[in-house]
């Protein structure tokens, strides 16, 4: 069902009624503490218009106009890149403060739960990257919306058209920038590619990947691949409706190509937004140690001191078993431990 406003425009230009903020559908609903990294469309419509709960929709201006999740602000991932990186740059805005004022701008603060919605079908995963952008300013409450705008309506739930402008809010901003890898840790994860421990991932399609004639450069300086990288086109971890694939289908897809829990993990595409959708799930699976490479090949190929390869990708590296087996005990070591602390291994599975 669409909400009354119509196609009204807010600004210099419009005309006509604007979409106002919606009164909040369950407001006793009490807001986890913990949020899902996803959410069914069903779950996050109980919190439409609730009190520290904000919808983002990462979709392009056109789409969001002609419908949106009813209190939804629209945000361009654009928007927060570096302005002074050129057009073919998806390295994220070096001035995080200024980043902070952009999303207050729009209504959001840091301490709401923010709810990031796309079209993983027809998208190129921006909800991921605008959802790693917020966990790299520190932002603990983040959700993406499972399957999209694209299952919202297929829910049948409410819709609301036109530009909505919130009230300013107060965002702060806390880095957490172990989500963020730079040129020199791709570059020193490529000097490792014989070590099972540092596992480079290339969210882009396989022709990119393999650099083939023909294959879709983007305004890349080069084609290829870093070299030793594993590709994993990021739409796979999806399945034909855009939702996300269940925890085992994920286990099957992931360790066979070496991206384990135990290791160390740098994702990267073109203009690091593919690949900030894949940090996102493997964020969601509970990897301990994955970053996104946010300059990714726009960065990379510019810089032609860098080596590249071209074609299919190497062999797996050997790695141990996974899971870990557990190790054997000795008669004199199978008295129970009372030490927690051998409980604290961050790296136990996929969750």
């Amino acid at each position: 069902m669409v909400a009354s406003c119509g196609l009204a425009v807010v600004g210099p230009m419009g005309a006509g009624c604007a979409p106002t903020y919606p009164d909040a559908t369950h407001p006793d609903q009490p807001v986890p503490d913990d949020p899902p990294r996803f959410v069914f469309p069903e779950e996050a419509a109980l919190f439409v218009g609730h009190q520290g709960v904000s919808f983002v929709d990462a979709r392009p201006l056109k789409l969001y106009k002609k419908g949106h999740v009813p209190g939804a602000v629209q945000i361009d991932w654009m928007e927060l890149r570096d302005p002074d990186a050129g057009t073919l740059s998806g390295r994220v805005d070096s001035d995080l403060e200024h980043v902070a004022s952009l999303l207050a701008g729009r209504g959001l603060s840091h301490e709401d739960w923010v709810i990031v919605v796309g079209d993983a079908r027809f998208g190129w995963g921006e909800e991921g990257r605008i959802a790693w952008t917020l966990r790299l300013l520190g932002h603990e409450k983040v959700s993406v919306l499972d399957g999209g705008y694209r299952a919202w309506t297929a829910a049948g739930l409410d819709e609301q058209r036109g530009i909505l402008v919130r009230e300013v809010a107060v965002y702060e901003s806390l880095p957490s920038y172990e989500v963020l890898a730079r040129k020199a840790d791709v570059r020193r994860f490529a000097d490792k590619r014989w070590d099972w421990r540092f596992v480079l991932v290339d969210a882009r399609a396989g022709d990119e990947f393999r650099g083939s004639p023909g294959s879709p450069a983007h305004g890349a300086a080069r084609k290829g691949h870093v070299p030793g990288a594993i590709s994993l086109p990021w739409s796979k971890l999806l399945d034909e409706e855009g939702r996300l694939r269940s925890p085992e289908e994920l286990e099957e897809i992931l360790i066979p190509l070496g991206i384990r829990p135990d290791a160390h993990v740098i994702v990267y595409c073109t203009g690091g937004v593919r690949s900030a959708h894949t940090w996102w799930v493997l964020h969601s699976l509970g990897y301990p140690s994955v970053k996104n490479y946010a300059g990714s090949w726009w960065e990379w190929a510019l810089d032609r001191k860098l080596p590249l390869e071209r074609g299919g990708q190497r062999p797996p590296v050997p790695a141990p078993p996974w899971p870990p087996e557990p190790p054997e005990l000795d008669d004199d070591d199978s008295a129970v431990d009372d030490d927690d602390s051998a409980g604290d291994d961050d790296s136990a599975g996929l969750r």
